[in-house]
């Protein structure tokens, strides 16, 4: 047994085929049966040949769903703030902005944020500030749409200058 094993192996190192792996792991499909990875990797090849194989599956469609794909708003970069001892101010310029129906902007307030959306031309921008510099009051906070330009008022939890909009990462 040895013997053949070795020769098969030879014979593999020589351009064998696959039967001869067939044969070096035969002990493989005696120990495992049909189970073994050789009995099939062989027993596939030969039933191939004999055409005795099952035909491959033919890909069927189940169901077709559509869904919208949302643009991304764009961020908006250009604004300039300022601060007072009760409130922080941050003005945005946009062109035209009055005329705009009121639903085309929109401002959420959050204790350490605030979130601009602007809805302009079919295009959503955006201004979001995650971590103020510090606390505000959402509730007593608003903002005011004038012609060419949105501002926003936060009202500050604390009376305290502020030195930035936002708070600076460590």
């Amino acid at each position: 047994v040895l013997a053949s094993a070795v020769s098969s192996y030879h014979g593999l190192r020589n351009g064998g085929d696959c039967f001869s792996i067939f044969l070096l792991n035969s002990g493989s499909v005696k120990r495992y049966g049909p189970n073994s990875y050789h009995y099939w990797h062989d027993h596939e090849k030969r039933m191939a040949e004999k055409g005795d194989v099952a035909p491959p599956a033919k890909p069927e469609l189940v169901t077709v769903e559509t869904r919208s794909i949302e643009k991304t708003p764009l961020s908006i970069t250009k604004y300039s703030y300022s601060d007072g001892k009760k409130s922080m101010k941050v003005y945005v310029d946009w062109s035209g902005i009055g005329t705009h129906p009121s639903e085309d902007v929109s401002v959420n307030f959050d204790e350490h944020m605030f979130d601009l959306l602007i809805e302009d031309a079919g295009q959503k921008h955006r201004l979001c500030v995650s971590k103020l510099y510090g606390k505000i009051d959402p509730a007593e906070s608003f903002y005011v749409v004038k012609e060419n330009q949105i501002v926003i008022t936060l009202i500050k939890a604390a009376e305290e200058s502020w030195y930035d909009l936002r708070k600076a990462s460590l």
